[in-house]
């Protein structure tokens, strides 16, 4: 041991590598230093957001409920139309709590897949069946390609995967103006279909797209939670999607529309 030791101090170039050394460390804790800034940074926009998009609907069911205590009951016009506010905003808190179950299942490797194999065309199918209704009040037209691909059959949980093809659907319904398509593509690869949800809406600018799939990340605030929803769609989509051992891209141009893809194992 002593002779390794007095060969290391005899090193010409120990200086040189005891720098190289400590430049290497002092790198590596700037590093650590910076990603904890980063996550403290969002931690602390998560709980903002969190506690934002819960105060909302929880002040609308509080006003509305004190509307009606403070003689809005006997009132006709007025009970039913608050009932029915209070009921919507009851069911979007509803809808934040189980969307951060969810996200929390993912991030913890508690979220458990059923993997059975299943046809993509009809899939896709039964979530447009359950978005007519909307689609149908802007006179959008929701389209699926090469409908000669009927015969693809993919692997995954194909109720998660309904949760997926619902969330990109909706959204480029609510972002779309009327009397437009959005159009459901189908590629074939050799292991993996490649799937992109494409609408004409109002687009998506640069700068946005490296946060779009954050937890209430909006690119509009204001006209977002207009459309509804508990502002972790997105995120929903791409943590159901890496739970399957796959990502999500996004292609958009403002006022030009916006293109999501995806691939699923066959």
């Amino acid at each position: 041991q002593n002779k390794n030791l007095a060969e290391e101090l005899n090193d010409p170039y120990l200086l040189d590598k005891l720098r190289e050394k400590l430049v290497s460390y002092k790198i590596d804790k700037l590093k650590e230093v910076e990603e904890l800034k980063n996550n403290e940074r969002f931690r602390r926009e998560f709980l903002g957001n969190v506690s934002h998009e819960l105060k909302t609907p929880l002040f609308s069911i509080q006003g509305f409920t004190e509307i009606l205590l403070d003689g809005g009951l006997s009132d006709s016009q007025i009970n039913e139309s608050y009932l029915q506010k209070i009921a919507k905003n009851t069911n979007r808190l509803i809808e934040i709590v189980d969307d951060l179950v969810l996200i929390s299942k993912v991030e913890s490797n508690e979220l458990k897949l059923n993997i059975e194999k299943f046809h993509l065309y009809e899939l896709c199918l039964d979530v447009i069946e359950s978005l007519e209704d909307l689609a149908f009040k802007k006179h959008i037209e929701i389209e699926i390609k090469d409908q000669d691909h009927i015969h693809y059959s993919v692997k995954g949980d194909k109720a998660k995967l309904f949760q997926v093809f619902h969330n990109l659907i909706q959204n480029a319904i609510n972002y779309s103006p009327p009397k437009t398509k959005i159009n459901i593509r189908f590629f074939d690869f050799e292991s993996e279909v490649l799937i992109e949800v494409s609408d004409n809406g109002i687009g998506i600018a640069e700068e946005h797209l490296p946060r779009l799939f954050e937890r209430f990340y909006r690119v509009d605030s204001d006209r977002s939670r207009d459309t509804g929803g508990s502002g972790l769609g997105l995120s929903i989509v791409k943590k159901i999607l890496e739970a399957h051992g796959h990502s999500i891209q996004v292609k958009s141009k403002v006022n030009k529309g916006t293109t999501f893809s995806f691939t699923l194992s066959k």
